[in-house]
């Protein structure tokens, strides 16, 4: 991997993002910090950290940006209120929308690397600097390129904390090597895309999906994600959110195109059971695994009966016993 030197300092080829969380106090449920990334990061799956809602992530300079971004960018997290408080890498590319869905955008950060800044780079210092100024004042947004100011920025983070020098060129280094390596190719969006189809194709023959049955759903959740809660309206009325088949119909086929095969889910935590090797659901303790984590299920008494009906069909028609759990 080819690098470059300014006096000393190694520039990467990588391009650098500044990332703006509105101002919330930590502790509080609304809104977003950067510490809940910093201090978690190791918890929680990758498609957790989205910020803002539909109105910031469809921003046009937003979505430009998320386009750009490729695995090994920096990621330069600026905490409104505070300053810059910290960096760290994009495991991956940004997640683009499903054309014509109206999905909410996310992007993968990576766990490692990443740093902790003990002192964090306040507005003021950054907007009375001529070289990174023209960056800081624009902050009416929440993604920005920041490339061209990397320079500035870094040498204010070691002016405010110069006990981090080797621990930021140990950072520099990490990213470099995150570039250089191939990240896991998972073609989310056609996976999503395909559970969004009115057809599907099953033992070589094609078949119309029961919409009905996921519209229903949606409403008995009131359009609220079964994980978080959260409900997404859009300006113009509609509601972004999603139904997730547990297995695929392609694999399961039309005995899956049922309620108790489906769960509704907000675009974020879709993409990240999407993004999970395994998932776990269990319907009587109301939990749900993935990527090692474990969170509470929002589960209707309408669509437990449905489930233990299902399954117990299913189980007998097979012969097997039922089962509160499965796999998928």
């Amino acid at each position: 991997m080819k690098a470059r030197f300014w006096k000393g300092v190694m520039a990467l080829e990588a391009n650098v993002w500044l990332i703006v969380a509105s101002e919330r106090i930590k502790g509080k449920q609304e809104g977003w910090h950067w510490d809940d990334f910093f201090l978690r990061r190791h918890e929680w799956a990758p498609a957790d950290f989205s910020w803002g809602g539909y109105e910031w992530i469809r921003s046009p300079l937003s979505l430009k940006c998320i386009r750009e971004m490729k695995r090994g960018d920096i990621v330069i997290a600026y905490q409104a209120g505070e300053g810059i408080i910290g960096l760290c890498a994009l495991a991956s590319g940004g997640y683009e929308e499903v054309p014509g869905s109206g999905d909410l955008n996310t992007f993968d950060l990576a766990a490692e690397p990443a740093l902790r800044l003990d002192n964090p780079v306040p507005l003021a210092q950054l907007k009375s600097d001529p070289e990174v100024a023209p960056l800081f004042r624009q902050l009416q947004g929440s993604v920005f390129k920041a490339t061209e100011f990397w320079r500035g920025i870094r040498t204010h983070i070691l002016t405010a904390n110069p006990h981090l020098s080797d621990a930021l060129r140990r950072f520099e280094t990490e990213v470099a090597k995150l570039r250089a390596t191939r990240g896991e190719e998972k073609d989310i969006w056609r996976k999503m895309a395909e559970e969004r189809s009115p057809t599907y194709q099953w033992r070589g023959r094609t078949y119309r999906r029961k919409g009905e049955q996921s519209a229903w759903l949606r409403q008995l959740y009131d359009f609220r994600c079964q994980i978080c809660g959260a409900q997404f309206p859009t300006p113009d009325g509609r509601m972004v959110i999603e139904v997730h088949y547990l297995s695929p119909l392609s694999v399961i086929g039309p005995i899956g195109d049922h309620p108790a095969n489906m769960l509704v889910l907000c675009p974020n935590h879709h993409l990240q059971i999407e993004l999970s090797e395994k998932v776990r659901v269990d319907w009587e303790r109301r939990e749900i695994r993935f990527n090692g984590t474990k969170c509470r299920l929002r589960v209707h008494p309408t669509h437990a009966k449905l489930v233990r009906t299902w399954v117990a069909e299913r189980n007998v028609g097979m012969g097997q016993r039922v089962t509160k759990c499965y796999n998928f």
